[in-house]
Parts: C-alpha cells; structure tokens; sequence
C-alpha cells in the first residue's frame, strides 16, 4: 500500500499555526495584533505567504474585525520545498513572521502594507534575535517556477511574462517596458521558457528574475 508523504498542513495545522502566530505576536508585537486566520492555500502559488484584507487599514466594515483579514501560506510551494530541503520549519516560520509585519502595518499603524522603512525597522528588529530571518523576498524561486504554466510574449520588445494562473488579459494589460501588446503563448511555448531545467534547477541568467510586471494589474487583496 502507497503511503502518502506528509504534507506541510499535516504537521502544521491551523492550530499549531495559531500557537505560533500567538507566540510571535507576544514576543515581537507585545500581544498588540488582533486575532487573524491563518490558512493553507492551493491556489496561491506566486509569493508563499500573503497578508490579505478588504477593505483599506482604516475601513469599518461589519462584523468581527479579523473575518475581514487573513494570513495566506502557499501550500503547493511548501510542499515542493519540503521535498528538497529540511528547512522547511524555518521558512514558514520566517514566512508567518513576515507577514504579521504586514498585519502589524495595517492593525496597528494603520496603513497599507509595505516593504518601506516601518517594514526594514521591524524586520531587522525582529532578525536580531537569531529565532527568525525575515526578508524582503523569499527564496523560492525555483519552485515558483516550476509551477509556471502560462506565458505572455510582448510583440514589441519580446519581454516574457509567465505566471502559474491565466491572470492577464492582452485587452487590458500592455508591457510594463514599451506598453507592447502581448500575445499569449501556447502551453510547449510557455513551458520551453520556464527556466527551469530538467533537475528541477533554475537555468541562469536573465529569465531566473522576478516575474515581469504590467502597465495595469488586477485588483487584489492588500499584502
């Protein structure tokens, strides 16, 4: 009979993420943020965490506070970094950290999350401890990468811009370099410009940057 592997939510389930985040608050935040989900999603596969809300820092919508504001972890990313390293532990510990300086930006300061100077204060204060290594950027890349399966050519300059979900539209987004239109690229085409070979290693050079951004973004959630 097949075992499954362990997957990162059943060592981590949202309660031993609430411990942690309870313990975080007390010891980096002097218990001032305010109760906030924390969840497992499938579908969040660019970034492995996000700070997500309705509504801007001082909206007052009904209801509980904090049904309106929710920490996301990518579980398709930890998964696939569980499998190729045993740090694991310490990203999302460093992951959840990061982005309850994002809550601690919005609940507390009162304004939209950013990597500005409240954000490096925070975080360098919070990496002085050695217990966590926040940063700006994670270091995932190879495994967001590899979950590309949609690519955009600009006509124009011939920028690629590659995302793991069917997000743009050439009717409204243009290149973020020329204002190019794009084309959208066959599945062979989007998958032969991943960078990522064979060993499930990032290919070097110019294509191993972040993806590409556009002229015009779809709404989102604040993070």
């Amino acid at each position: 009979m097949d075992v499954r592997p362990l997957s990162p939510s059943d060592s981590f389930s949202r309660n031993v993420l609430q411990q942690e985040w309870t313990r975080l608050n007390h010891r980096y935040f002097a218990d001032l943020l305010p109760p906030i989900s924390i969840i497992w999603s499938r579908r969040l596969t660019s970034s492995v965490g996000m700070f997500a809300s309705r509504g801007g820092p001082r909206t007052r919508l009904p209801g509980p506070a904090f049904s309106h504001r929710e920490i996301r972890l990518s579980l398709p990313l930890f998964e696939r970094l569980a499998a190729r390293t045993q740090y694991m532990e310490q990203e999302l510990l460093n992951t959840l950290a990061h982005e309850m300086i994002h809550q601690w930006q919005f609940d507390v300061l009162k304004r939209r999350p950013n990597h500005g100077p409240d954000f490096l204060r925070k975080m360098t204060e919070m990496n002085r401890s050695g217990e966590v290594a926040v940063t700006i950027y994670h270091s995932l890349q190879p495994e967001v990468l590899s979950l590309v399966r949609f690519a955009w050519r600009c006509r124009t300059c011939g920028r690629i811009y590659q995302r793991q979900r069917n997000t743009i539209d050439p009717r409204r987004h243009h290149c973020g370099i020329c204002r190019g239109t794009l084309d959208e690229l066959c599945n062979e085409d989007a998958a032969r410009h991943s960078p990522i070979r064979s060993n499930g290693t990032p290919v070097s050079g110019p294509a191993d940057k972040p993806a590409g951004q556009l002229t015009l973004e779809f709404p989102s959630f604040d993070h």
